[in-house]
């Protein structure tokens, strides 16, 4: 798999029962991320087979170096392994999607979060009306379909927060986080209105300054879990003081207090009440200030998360060009702080996946190591026309939410390769063995293979 991070390949076998049970796994691979080589990939990607043997060669090399990317050698170990878990389905004539069930026992503790994601997966996609062996089918143009699973850590970082409640009703989190577009300043915000009862409109997000309290740097899909827990915390600390403060006008103790809808009330008796402006208001000139921490006295995140995308694709025979119909994304995150804002980082993903899988590629002059396309005019990326349908589904509820936060930046981007890979496989009847899958690489795979 080469492309804009570590490039590697490998040799795989596998070892399985007619019946489908796979029982071992033996792996050669190697790859360089320039001169300091490259690390080993996670092969085999998220199965953990009876008898293993793995061995991996990182190779210097005179290119430009290789930098953090997204989800750091996962999309190519996921490809490597999906890739040879299909290929076996297809000389074992079984359905892969049977096959994966049959052994998903061997992916650990995930098993069951993998086994009901797969069957949403393959009822959003229509699976099981529209899988078709490898390679049946007939005219120029051919539909296939494939399928991946993948995996991530995602435990949030170290994380400070400082939240000021001020006498005008105003609640003001202050972080030294950044926001990169995905959403963090949004998170902050809900985060801390919500622990306050009150709207977003009441709130303001301070970040991005040292002089705020520290937060850890963006990277490891680690930052969600950090400040919502930090802003949480801080927010629960402020509120506990407010709530001090104001429990004689209510005449009641501070434990007695709920904050919710927009107020300061009695938890027995809701019509005691104040609004959260006339609570704060009588803080007199003296605003209320808390801090709060990740990691802390209790457990607000988790790591660990579990996706499974399919996709659908039509790929013309005589031209080498690939159309995707349609990507199903099926992803946990544990506890979602906002269903829109986890949404579209799966569809963001999902996007940059399919620039992978057809486009996205670093090309060296084998020779000097010099790279030949440096600027967008030489390096693809897809248009609208490109994407296809997209389809996102978070698992949430009993089950997921109780785990706590878990970041979901890097995860669904992993998948996309080896779903494609495998559904231009299912529709040509041969396998690509390299990404992207290039009109090239795809009519140099037919024409060494053959078609029907």
């Amino acid at each position: 798999m080469a492309g804009a991070r570590p490039g590697f390949e490998a040799e795989i076998e596998l070892g399985a029962s007619m019946g489908g049970d796979i029982e071992a796994w033996i792996s050669s691979s190697w790859g360089s991320g320039g001169p300091a080589g490259a690390g080993a990939p996670p092969l085999p990607y998220v199965w953990k087979f009876p008898n293993q043997k793995v061995k991996h060669t990182s190779v210097a090399s005179h290119t430009g170096p290789a930098r953090a990317w997204r989800a750091p050698n996962h999309p190519q170990a996921c490809f490597l392994t999906m890739a040879a878990i299909e290929d076996l389905a297809a000389e074992l004539g079984m359905d892969p999607l049977d096959l994966v069930l049959k052994n998903i026992g061997k992916t650990g503790p995930l098993a069951p979060v993998y086994e009901a994601e797969l069957s949403k997966a393959a009822e959003l996609i229509g699976w099981r009306a529209a899988w078709h062996r490898r390679g049946e089918g007939s005219g120029t143009v051919r539909r296939g379909l494939g399928l991946s699973l993948h995996t991530w850590g995602g435990r949030g970082h170290a994380s400070n927060c400082e939240v000021v409640i001020y006498p005008d009703g105003l609640a003001e989190a202050r972080i030294a986080s950044q926001d990169l577009g995905v959403g963090t300043r949004t998170t902050i915000g809900l985060v801390l209105a919500e622990t306050l009862g009150i709207g977003l409109h009441d709130v303001k997000v301070s970040l991005g300054d040292s002089r705020w309290p520290a937060s850890g740097a963006s990277g490891g899909s680690t930052t969600v879990g950090g400040v919502s827990s930090s802003t949480r915390r801080a927010a629960a600390n402020a509120l506990e003081k407010l709530l001090a403060q104001v429990a004689p006008y209510l005449d009641a103790q501070p434990d007695q207090l709920e904050a919710a809808d927009g107020t300061i009330r009695v938890r027995s008796a809701p019509e005691r009440s104040l609004t959260f402006e006339q609570a704060a208001a009588k803080l007199g000139v003296h605003p209320v200030t808390a801090t709060g921490a990740q990691p802390g006295p209790t457990n607000l995140i988790d790591s660990g998360v579990g996706g499974v995308q399919m996709a659908d694709v039509s790929v013309d025979v005589e031209t080498g060009v690939v159309r995707v119909n349609r990507v199903v994304a099926v992803q946990d995150c544990g506890l979602v702080v906002n269903l829109k804002m986890a949404e579209s980082q799966v569809y963001g993903a999902v996007i940059m996946g399919i620039a992978y899988s057809f486009g996205e590629e670093r090309v060296f002059d084998p020779g000097t190591g010099r790279l030949l396309n440096p600027n967008m005019e030489f390096y693809k990326l897809p248009g609208i026309g490109d994407v296809g349908e997209i389809v996102v589904h978070m698992m949430t509820g009993p089950g997921y939410d109780e785990r706590g936060v878990i970041g979901l930046g890097e995860p669904p981007v992993i998948s996309p390769g080896a779903a494609l890979a495998n559904a231009v496989a299912n529709a040509v009847g041969v396998r690509v063995p390299h990404l992207p899958m290039t009109p090239e690489r795809i009519l140099a795979a037919l024409q060494k293979g053959g078609v029907a």
